[in-house]
């Protein structure tokens, strides 16, 4: 008898956790969108400007400033999981010549990106991404500003929190090797 109470019950539990987390685990839907603000250190402008450093062999530009990048980000979700989107970024660096001359540069890099949440419910989710974009430097010599493709892998991006929250990435790319930042669910 016991056996068979117990059986019920866990029936009705398993029923009734599928009936929940059906509708948790769609919280990005179709159709819904995000702003993200975040800042990332370790983008691939520092490593093309670290590897430039070693290979002019202490000759070539010295980084003395970097401000890290300032991320601007949209994801519109195209499917229940799906989510595309675009970034924006800036970031600031100061080189120094072995003269002591100062050149400061100003990178924005503009991009489109994709990203699919393997966990999506109201307060948590899990995702990895990929991003392509351009990256432009401006410094006052124009002979100096060029431009290149960028490009970001998200190996895995977290976000806590309902309409606004806090997300977290750790990848290698224009974002940087890890970033963090506000969400906010439009």
């Amino acid at each position: 008898m016991k056996k068979k109470y117990f059986a019920a019950v866990c029936k009705a539990f398993y029923l009734l956790f599928l009936m929940v987390g059906s509708n948790l685990f769609k919280s990005q839907m179709k159709g819904s969108s995000e702003i993200k603000i975040a800042y990332g250190l370790g983008t691939t402008t520092d490593f093309v400007n670290a590897f430039s450093s070693i290979f002019t062999l202490g000759y070539g530009l010295y980084e003395k400033r970097n401000s890290g990048a300032f991320i601007l980000g949209y994801n519109y979700a195209i499917q229940d999981k799906w989510v595309i989107g675009t970034d924006f970024l800036y970031q600031q660096i100061t080189r120094e010549y072995p003269d002591h001359v100062l050149q400061k540069s100003h990178n924005y890099t503009v991009a489109v990106k994709s990203d699919y949440n393997y966990i999506s419910n109201p307060k948590f989710r899990m995702y990895s991404g990929v991003g392509l974009g351009l990256t432009m430097e401006k410094s006052r010599n124009p002979s100096e500003s060029i431009s290149h493709v960028n490009f970001h892998l998200t190996g895995l991006g977290i976000r806590l929190g309902g309409r606004l929250g806090v997300n977290a990435e750790v990848g290698f790319g224009y974002k940087g090797i890890g970033n963090v930042g506000f969400a906010y669910s439009l």
